[in-house]
């Protein structure tokens, strides 16, 4: 499932890809143009402990971006026969696991793209290469009932009105 291992980071398919064909039993030549490619998902992920998550990103971090968006996208192409102009690379905040990672799609499948969660790699690497964007910048997100963090929301928000009465 390994695609890439560079220094700083590995590129995978993603779990989330059901329809990959096995990559124990499948020749890699035979996921050339496979109709599964519809369904494209691979993730990059951090080799480092530091980052967890979008926050954590600084200038120093931009070559290390550039070079996993470029890599990844280049390991796709040649893996895959899909064209880099049909993939979209981006960032979820808040992520499902606080690793730093980066997800690969087709820009067809808007599986986990939701404009209230993701954020377009191209657009991060741009806003950090001028400054320390994402560690002052106020980050909108979207959070479903019941979820941990929510839950924490919540309850803060219901202990500061008690307070305040």
């Amino acid at each position: 499932r390994l695609l890439v291992n560079h220094d700083e980071f590995v590129i995978n398919v993603d779990t989330k890809w059901r329809s990959h064909p096995p990559a124990q039993t499948t020749p890699r030549e035979e996921w050339y143009n496979h109709p599964s490619t519809s369904d494209l998902y691979c993730l990059g992920i951090v080799k480092t402990n530091g980052i967890t998550c979008l926050r954590d990103l600084r200038k120093e971090h931009v070559n290390m971006l550039k070079e996993m968006e470029n890599e990844g996208l280049n390991a796709i192409k040649t893996v895959y026969g899909v064209q880099r102009d049909q993939i979209r690379v981006f960032i979820h905040y808040q992520p499902q696991f606080y690793h730093f990672h980066v997800h690969f799609t087709r820009l067809e499948n808007e599986f986990g793209c939701s404009v209230e969660r993701s954020h377009l790699m191209s657009d991060v690497i741009q806003n950090l290469e001028d400054s320390e964007y994402y560690c002052k910048r106020v980050i909108t997100y979207k959070l479903k009932k019941g979820t941990p963090l929510q839950n924490l929301i919540e309850n803060h928000s219901d202990e500061a009105k008690a307070d305040a009465e």
